[in-house]
């Protein structure tokens, strides 16, 4: 992954298409919710769960950034 931090507005690409990123929130263990961010680190993306701008949400590890 070649960007630092992944951020609301970030493209990405999911099992639905490709999305826009409009909420991150940081997790523990595997939950579904967690702490609201704006932008992480990129090394915390499967410690994430991230809302779409599709109507999906997803965890980090089922993205791949663009």
């Amino acid at each position: 992954m070649n960007r630092k931090y992944i951020m609301v507005g970030t493209k990405v690409d999911t099992r639905w298409g490709e999305a826009k990123v409009t909420g991150i929130e940081l997790c523990r263990d595997g939950e579904k919710y967690g702490i609201p961010m704006e932008k992480i680190w990129a090394d915390h993306k499967n410690d994430s769960v991230f809302d779409l701008d599709n109507g999906h949400w997803s965890y980090g590890y089922q993205l791949e950034v663009k």
